[in-house]
């Protein structure tokens, strides 16, 4: 076989500026398509990178083979029955599809389809395609589908894209690759930086001289090199003043993608600005000015900061006095917020609340302070806390949680919004307020989003969970239920929160119940039967956000399932049942007793207990077994039968003493050894029988195993074997 050509690739895609966020996004997307797509298509290559720049999307492929092999393929055609008439004549349909694929109706060949049934079928060679022609689709279609956050039109046409398409280089090699896109032909010419190289056209001889020709014009393409001058340059610049700039990975990110070419350098701004909290400082430099703030070997801050410019180090000394400038306007505001909040005190603050709508309707957020307070001593008592009163320092922070929201810092809805929590925490503190108050009002606010962790403090987690849960209260009973993609108040989030900060802190709460003791808390906006059906569908929401939690927590998915409908309610509890049954779901009684459980079920049909006399049936086996009726089980005529109610009747007070001591191993184990028993009783027993006295008795037998079981574990997950008797 002849050695196949390899050659480079290079592909650019020139436009007006895009944000800095949309840069990892199209990074991501391109060389997870284009990757699959090349392999789809059959080209073979070398290391692929895509590279971005705001100006410009670069895709560099080494070594891509020049053009495809020629493929062997085999083409399914028409059905048999339809393929050949009564006297085995080829048909209309076996002519055609011979036709369309070159050959005669001799050359195609019988195939069965693996169900029976047989096919006509031809083997047919696919000539490969120049990888010009593939890439010349394949670009394009990839580049188009960039699930960019916001796309624009321009000009007369209809094509949508996150910024106007400005220029477009497409070579193989040296050549010129035939493509089109937003109306453009692709070429070899580029363009170097806007001022560095004054945007001037650059014409590209080949792939490999890409990077280089765009460096020695101003545009350092790939952003890891750009990321290394940044964190080179901050350290240099930033020499000699005893200090370095603060490790802010997703900052760095976004100065990477704002630039082409990156110059670090040093600014400082006055001490005077200390007096704000060391936050607001460091918010202000990156949040409005994209700057880094500089620490000090001991931790503190350094009236420094580093910043970076797209360009060279020209008259760089009047891009520092400029940054200065603006910075010390910021940063006044900033100091004008800190000192006219203080004036107030929180609780003066707190009032102000009362005039500030949380939800219409739905009371203020002075009311939603009234609530979580009132909640919280409800929950202190019934799972977050020892049983007795709320400590006084949990009281102080509750009474003052919101209180930051009206101070003019918060409320100036520009980058300081980030810091509630944190600036209230430093307003109390400078009000006198406990330093354990001043921690709760900081932390309570934990976890922000799905990578930020719950909050240590014991103390602050109580308030994060009954703030959240009036929230998801609330916010459920006026309509903002979750649909889709939609779900404005972050219910989601919020009830995940919850969990998590349950389980991390090991505290046993009934979530059925803190949800309608939060739903109570809105009595005046929502009668009754709102509340009431409001409580189940949110315990079902929670459940379904539970059941993720506990699987990314390493759980298998069918022990969270099964545990899910008796304890879910519990998070943490949840967690002890499922790392307990996955440790018992693979033994044989343990199947035995799964597979009983689901036949019982199968039977049952619609006769299944409800949740009340399910939850009864522990306390009824624990007198020998009887219906909830009051039917007892003494007059069951098999011996079968006889002996199961027996082993059921005896296993119970220890199933309800293992429970209690929290050994659910020793649960399933007890469980475990009632599986024999349970298929011996379907070996031997038929339940639908003729009599129906006899029948009921049984069914009401079934109906009481079933509920004893079922407040363990859904069975019928772990089993799914049809069974009936």
């Amino acid at each position: 076989m002849m050695n196949e050509k390899r050659l480079p690739l290079l592909c650019e895609i020139g436009t007006d500026e895009l944000p800095a966020r949309f840069l990892p996004v199209e990074r991501t997307h391109v060389a997870r398509t284009l990757e699959a797509g090349l392999a789809d298509r059959a080209l073979a290559h070398g290391p692929l990178r895509v590279m971005a720049t705001p100006r410009r999307l670069a895709i560099l492929v080494e070594d891509l083979q020049a053009r495809q092999a020629d493929r062997e393929l085999e083409v399914k055609g028409p059905p048999l029955s339809v393929a050949y008439d009564a006297d085995g004549a080829p048909t209309k349909a076996a002519l055609g599809f011979a036709r369309k694929n070159g050959v005669e109706v001799g050359d195609c060949f019988e195939r069965d389809d693996g169900k029976g049934g047989r096919f006509l079928a031809v083997r047919k060679t696919v000539p490969g395609r120049d990888a010009a022609a593939v890439l010349a689709e394949l670009v394009p279609e990839t580049v188009l589908g960039i699930p960019f956050p916001k796309v624009m039109r321009w000009g007369d046409g209809d094509l949508e894209y996150a910024r106007p398409i400005q220029w477009l280089v497409a070579l193989l090699g040296e050549e010129v690759v035939p493509m089109s896109l937003a109306g453009l032909e692709a070429g070899r010419t580029t363009r170097g930086h806007r001022t560095l190289a004054d945007g001037r056209e650059l014409e590209i001889a080949s792939a490999g001289a890409y990077l280089d020709l765009l460096a020695d014009n101003g545009v350092i393409v790939d952003e890891e090199r750009r990321r290394g001058m940044i964190l080179d340059g901050g350290e240099r610049a930033c020499a000699g003043t005893g200090g370095r700039p603060i490790e802010d990975a997703e900052l760095l990110q976004e100065v990477v993608d704002l630039c082409e070419y990156p110059t670090p350098f040093a600014g400082r701004y006055a001490e005077d600005f200390f007096a704000l909290p060391p936050e607001v400082i460091v918010t202000a430099l990156k949040s409005h000015q994209r700057y880094f703030a500089v620490r000090g070997d001991d931790g503190g801050l350094l009236p420094l900061f580093m910043a970076v410019r797209d360009g060279d180090d020209t008259s760089l000394d009047n891009v520092v006095q400029g940054n200065q400038r603006v910075l010390v306007a910021r940063l006044s505001d900033a100091l004008f917020y800190w000192e006219f909040d203080r004036k107030l005190t929180p609780d003066q603050h707190v009032e102000r609340l009362a005039d500030v709508t949380w939800i219409e309707g739905y009371g203020s957020l002075k009311d939603k302070i009234d609530r979580v307070t009132a909640l919280l001593g409800r929950l202190w008592a019934d799972g977050l806390g020892d049983g007795g009163p709320v400590p006084g320092d949990l009281a102080r922070a509750a009474a003052i949680c919101k209180f930051d929201l009206v101070t003019e810092m918060i409320r100036d809805g520009k980058e300081f919004t980030k810091l509630e929590g944190t600036i209230g925490a430093r307003y109390a503190a400078a009000a006198g307020e406990s330093a354990q108050v001043c921690d709760i009002l900081e932390h309570y606010h934990r976890p922000r989003g799905a990578g930020d962790a719950v909050a240590e403090d014991r103390l602050a987690a109580a308030l994060s969970i009954a703030d959240r849960l009036d929230t998801v209260a609330g916010c459920w009973l006026a309509g903002f239920v979750p649909t889709g993609a939609k779900d404005p108040y972050a219910l989601r989030r919020h009830t995940l929160a919850v969990q998590r900060t349950l389980i991390h802190h090991g505290l046993r709460l009934d979530l059925g119940l803190a949800l309608g003791l939060a739903l109570d808390g809105f009595g005046e906006a929502a009668d009754r039967p709102a509340r009431d059906a409001a409580a189940d569908a949110l315990l079902t929401f929670a459940n379904r956000r539970l059941e993720r939690l506990l699987t990314d927590l390493g759980l298998t998915a069918e022990a969270v399932r099964a545990v899910l409908p008796a304890h879910g309610a519990d998070p943490t509890d949840a967690v002890a049942w499922a790392r307990a049954l996955d440790r018992f779901r693979g033994r044989d009684d343990f199947l035995l007793l799964a597979t009983g459980f689901k036949r019982c079920r199968n039977i049952l049909e619609g006769g299944l207990p409800d949740a009340e006399d399910a939850a009864g049936s522990a306390a009824r086996w624990r007198e020998g077994g009887r219906s909830a009726a009051g039917r007892g089980f003494a007059d069951l005529p098999e011996d079968a039968e006889r002996h199961l109610r027996d082993r059921v009747a005896q296993a119970v007070p220890d199933l309800l003493s293992r429970r209690a001591d929290g050994d659910y191993e020793a649960v399933f184990g007890a469980l475990s050894a009632l599986g024999p028993d349970i298929d011996r009783f379907f070996d031997l027993v038929r339940v639908n029988v003729e009599d129906p006295d006899l029948k009921e008795l049984r069914h009401d037998f079934l109906r009481e195993i079933y509920g004893l079981f079922a407040q363990y574990a859904d069975f019928d997950a772990l089993a799914p074997l049809e069974a009936s008797s």
